[in-house]
């Protein structure tokens, strides 16, 4: 399949003929990403996640690009932290790990924030409109549920929900809650209690059954781009076909080779 020539055609799809490729050459083990905004805690879940102080926390931003960690049967992506930059330069390199490389995508907001915002809801619905099996790829986290109280949490949550409900990209949209903190002082201080209701046990469980699906979400996906795709290139077609008529010998001759080549790339896709 060559990349090159199918940008040629088909130049606004870009990054659905980047992840296809990359789900042809390059996946291996299912890649995990923690996207969401600077300072809602993606670093510390993913040291969680891991079990090791691996990715950097601080109040100051560390994170410029997308980092990976390979651990057991998973490859963790820690993506910039979204609205930091306010060139949107890093947001970008945050969205093109997220649609090109990532299988899964834990969405990571922070319960004292309240809702989630325009932005926030902007970029999820960006992300959801990819794939309209999103509901088995992207998971909304909320994070730091120790900071508030149950009761706080559950009116976040609904309010949260009802954002979902509201838009069609997202009405099926999962939510887990959890507190890394709390859980870290659960196995600090040998208190299984804390760990319980962390609610990582829950996201522990959500990776493992993500894990043993990815073979057949990989293959329904490559499926579903090839398609897409080859709808594109019948569109192109037919357009060319359509400007066949009325030109001269030598520009008939090449929309004639323009068509031919077109059907060539279509035949790679099947």
């Amino acid at each position: 399949m060559d990349k090159h020539k199918l940008l040629q055609f088909l130049p606004t799809d870009v990054q659905n003929i980047n992840r296809l490729l990359y789900l042809k050459n390059d996946a291996t083990k299912p890649r995990i990403a923690v996207f969401g905004k600077y300072n809602h805690g993606k670093s510390t879940l993913l040291n969680v996640m891991v079990g090791e102080e691996i990715f950097k926390t601080a109040d100051k931003r560390e994170t410029i690009e997308n980092k990976e960690l390979e651990q057991n049967h998973v490859i963790w992506v820690d993506t910039p932290g979204l609205d930091a930059d306010v060139h949107k330069q890093d947001d970008k390199a945050a969205i093109k790990g997220a649609f090109e490389i990532a299988d899964y995508l834990f969405l990571v907001h922070q319960v004292q924030a309240g809702e989630l915002d325009k932005y926030e809801m902007q970029i999820f619905q960006q992300l959801a409109r990819q794939d309209k099996n999103y509901s088995k790829k992207m998971f909304l986290v909320l994070t730091q549920i120790d900071q508030k109280s149950a009761d706080e949490v559950a009116i976040v949550e609904e309010k949260i929900r009802q954002q979902l409900l509201g838009s069609l990209d997202l009405r099926d949209l999962q939510i887990i809650s959890v507190s890394a903190q709390r859980y870290n002082r659960g196995l600090k201080e040998d208190r299984v209690v804390f760990c319980e209701k962390s609610g990582i046990h829950a996201l522990f469980d959500l990776t493992a059954t993500l894990v043993s699906e990815i073979d057949e979400l990989r293959k329904k996906e490559m499926k579903r781009l090839k398609s897409k795709l080859l709808l594109d290139f019948s569109a192109q077609k037919e357009a060319l076909s359509a400007e066949l008529e009325g030109l001269s010998a030598q520009q008939e001759a090449e929309l004639s080779k323009l068509k031919h080549d077109v059907k060539k790339l279509s035949s790679s896709l099947v």
